[in-house]
């Protein structure tokens, strides 16, 4: 009966902060089960194996500014990558008890499968029913392997959006590898790249001015390294040509309709920044 009270409290109070803030009400429910889940990680023995990265480590570091995030990306450093060992430790994590949050998980609908990230990347997937009140949300998580942070992870402060419920410490990917591993995608994917996110994320955090210009060289030289990419001349990815293509313009375009980003921002412009900022990384490797 308590954590039911809880429950519908908690739907109240996001209900609030959706027509405050003009968001739609589902996304904030996300963005509030994803950060309880993320609580529970928090206070579990695996904070220190899983690392946060991708939307949801954006959404965090930007509070809330970032383009939104449906699932929750983690490197996976020092656990097991066997599939039936990484459910075990969600189904560990989800069972944290955090009354006050309303949140439930059920640790018995957690599935997980293997999952093939970035041509060669093996990960594993994994979805899980929330519930809070009467609200049921399946959510997912994707666990990387393999990858390096540079210099190491970082603790992080994740924004709640509910003063009174307890706070969430875990452990993230550095900015500079953020920056690094997107750089590398796009150096690999080269003419077949529609990943427009990635241009999107990556200029943001350039803009931020809150990168360390000798962090960001040794994270591209270990990722580029780890991921065995080498230097090749005249990469597309800085050819004009490759800025000014009719269809990757398109897709740029489409891209910030779909995440309704109302300001001015062409394609040119970032891969401006891009090249200024990032080409003589990649020729010095």
């Amino acid at each position: 009966m308590g954590e039911k009270n809880y429950g519908k409290s908690v739907r109240a109070k996001l209900l609030n902060i959706s027509k405050a803030e003009k968001l739609g009400y589902q996304l904030i429910v996300i963005r509030y089960i994803q950060e309880r889940l993320l609580y529970r990680l928090s206070q579990s023995r695996f904070r220190e194996k899983l690392f946060l990265k991708g939307g949801a480590l954006l959404y965090a570091l930007e509070q809330f500014r970032a383009r939104p995030t449906l699932d929750i990306d983690f490197l996976g450093d020092k656990i097991s990558r066997d599939k039936e060992f990484v459910k075990m430790a969600f189904e560990e994590i989800c069972a944290v008890s955090c009354p006050e949050d309303g949140m439930t998980f059920d640790t018995e609908s957690i599935s997980a499968e293997e999952i093939t990230v970035n041509k060669e990347y093996h990960g594993i997937r994994l979805h899980v029913t929330a519930r809070l009140d009467t609200i049921r949300q399946v959510i997912s998580m994707d666990i990387g392997f393999g990858d390096v942070i540079t210099p190491k992870p970082e603790e992080l402060d994740y924004p709640v959006l509910l003063k009174e419920t307890p706070a969430v410490n875990i452990m993230a990917y550095s900015l500079e590898t953020v920056v690094a591993e997107k750089f590398q995608a796009m150096i690999d994917l080269a003419e077949e790249n529609s990943r427009m996110k990635d241009f999107f994320d990556v200029y943001r955090i350039l803009e931020s001015n809150k990168v360390n210009e000798e962090m960001l060289q040794q994270a591209i030289t270990a990722t580029f390294s780890n991921r065995e990419t080498g230097y090749k001349p005249d990469h597309i990815l800085f050819a004009e040509e490759f800025v000014k293509s009719p269809t990757r313009i398109a897709f740029w375009k489409g891209f910030l309709r779909k995440i309704k980003y109302t300001e001015e921002l062409s394609f040119e412009t970032v891969m401006t920044v891009i090249k200024e900022r990032l080409q003589g990384y990649w020729e010095n490797l």
